[in-house]
């Protein structure tokens, strides 16, 4: 009899692992489905955990915070007597003002007014971005703003993913 339970056996394990392998792969799809489609899916993935577009979104909004806090602190040390440090860090500023709107908007459920305001933080970093390239500077605010503003623009693409309940209801009625 054990040698009947021993095909048994390797044919459970067989099933087990190739189950085991399909869900990560699974798991693994949804969080790449996420980040396929960004305009820079390897760093959406280093952000982006789950495959829930509201979590994403969050998590991301809450790493530019963090990023956009040092950006303005490092601005601060340089903007004396550089003209493009300055606009720079009055644009960061601004693009903290943006984040911090957003993410009421994004708790409220308000997804039109959090486009709204990603958008503008967007836009911050970009002005922050092109004052340097126009006066031919590469610096390490230059370089965080760049950050920042991939990291934006990927936010930007998945709040845009995010199905408001409202309509949920509506098409189910």
């Amino acid at each position: 009899m054990a040698s009947c339970n021993k095909p048994q056996l390797y044919l459970t394990t067989i099933v087990l692992t190739v189950v085991f392998l399909t869900a990560n792969q699974v798991v693994e799809g949804r969080r790449k489905g996420l980040c396929a489609r960004t305009a820079y899916p390897k760093l959406c993935r280093s952000l982006v955990k789950g495959s829930n577009p509201r979590l994403a979104t969050l998590s991301t909004i809450c790493a530019l915070e963090t990023k956009t806090r040092r950006a303005i602190a490092n601005a601060a040390k340089y903007k004396k007597g550089n003209k493009q440090v300055t606009i720079c860090h009055a644009k960061l500023r601004d693009a903290a003002f943006n984040l911090r709107k957003a993410k009421n908007s994004l708790n409220r459920r308000h997804s039109k007014m959090l486009r709204i305001f990603l958008t503008r933080a967007v836009s911050d970093y970009g002005v922050c971005v092109n004052a340097f390239v126009d006066s031919h500077q590469v610096n390490t605010v230059q370089n965080a703003a760049d950050d920042l503003r991939k990291t934006g623009t990927n936010c930007l693409f998945l709040s845009t993913l995010i199905r408001r309940r409202s309509n949920r209801r509506r098409k189910r009625n």
